[in-house]
């Protein structure tokens, strides 16, 4: 997803002379066509999200729109009083772009991986939040990203799903990606799209469910998950997040307020640092977010 984000933010720059590129403990490579686009318009920064947050901020404030690309597990930790002070209180339109959102960077151990990033930043006054499924969908929203009114929180996987089908979500909407009766399917980001992938063992089990996928978590659709989820007999919410903070959270919350009680079952990450360590494939195994472990898990929750 870092490929599409730079390719298409250096497109949009060329339309609008207010969008900035600003760098945080990246590669000095990492920015290189942009920097050659727009000298004037390029920062790249060391290890240093504190200053860049604030940084940014005075970006913004002098007119520009900046987007921050820096590594998600520490923008959101390090940097939460600038977040929540520079930006969020004083609603500025700053993109802060996640690179290694979820459990992309278990490579590097538990300190790299970023899954408390959208429990941290729901508390950030102002703050959108946004978990593209796919590049396509990145491609789809980030245009719509410009215009947005105040701060904006751009989570980025540094992988893909295999199954990239489907409609494209909206800011601020939520995405109904499958119809079905029995139960539904909640989710975002990257997981949104690896439901595709287990659809078959879904149906062979004897579940039609719907699933509907939150590209924004802040704003969130309540609308839409309120009225999917007084059709259905059973709620399940899977995110590469943990359990606690983030989508499920939010719905359990919604629904609760809404006086809509349905068995919800959610499905995510939790604090045992020796199941994300490792490849990728390995850590979501570990937490049985793919393939068969993860219908299972679905089915099993719809008894």
């Amino acid at each position: 997803m870092r490929g599409t984000f730079r390719n298409v933010l250096q497109q949009l720059a060329t339309r609008d002379k207010r969008i900035v590129a600003v760098g945080c403990d990246l590669t000095y490579t990492s920015m290189s066509d942009f920097r050659a686009a727009f000298p004037d318009r390029s920062f790249m920064e060391g290890i240093a999200e504190q200053y860049v947050v604030g940084m940014a901020a005075g970006l913004a404030g002098g007119g520009l729109i900046p987007y921050v690309e820096l590594v998600a597990a520490f923008g959101t930790r390090r940097a939460f009083e600038q977040l929540f002070v520079d930006i969020g209180l004083q609603r500025l339109p700053v993109r802060i772009v996640g690179t290694g959102g979820g459990l992309s960077c278990t490579e590097f151990g538990p300190t790299h991986t970023a899954l408390e990033d959208l429990a941290i930043l729901r508390q950030v006054p102002n703050m959108a939040i946004c978990a593209p499924r796919s590049n396509r969908e990145l491609r789809h929203l980030l245009s719509s990203t410009i215009e947005w009114d105040g701060p904006l929180y751009i989570r980025l996987s540094n992988t893909t799903a295999d199954s990239d089908r489907g409609p494209l979500g909206e800011l601020g909407r939520a995405c109904r990606l499958r119809d079905g009766k029995d139960a539904l399917i909640v989710s975002t980001g990257i997981v949104s799209s690896t439901i595709f992938e287990i659809e078959e063992m879904l149906t062979k089990g004897g579940l039609d469910p719907e699933v509907l996928h939150f590209p924004t978590l802040s704003p969130f659709d309540s609308e839409a998950l309120c009225e999917a989820a007084s059709r259905v007999a059973f709620v399940i919410v899977v995110e590469e997040h943990n359990r606690h903070g983030g989508l499920g959270s939010i719905v359990v919350e919604t629904l609760a307020d809404a006086r809509i009680l349905r068995p919800t079952t959610r499905i995510g990450t939790r604090f045992e640092p020796r199941l994300n360590h490792g490849t990728y494939h390995e850590a979501i195994v570990n937490f049985g977010l793919r393939g068969p472990a993860l219908a299972d898990a679905i089915l099993a929750a719809c008894i």
